[in-house]
């Protein structure tokens, strides 16, 4: 149930920044963003697996 939880918040908030993007408001590189917060990924990944693994 969290996992779905975490990955639905996850999209909408790219649907959001894409939104964003599309309309103007704000100017943002989908490749920058990976190339800079890749670990911050990695890091909410290995969160998730201890989560899952402790319950």
């Amino acid at each position: 149930m969290k996992k779905s939880i975490g990955i639905s918040v996850l999209l909408i908030v790219i649907g959001v920044v894409f939104l964003l993007d599309n309309l103007g408001y704000i100017h943002i590189s989908i490749a920058e963003l990976i190339k800079t917060y890749w670990p911050v990924i990695l890091i909410w990944m290995g969160i998730e697996k201890l989560a899952r693994d402790f319950k």
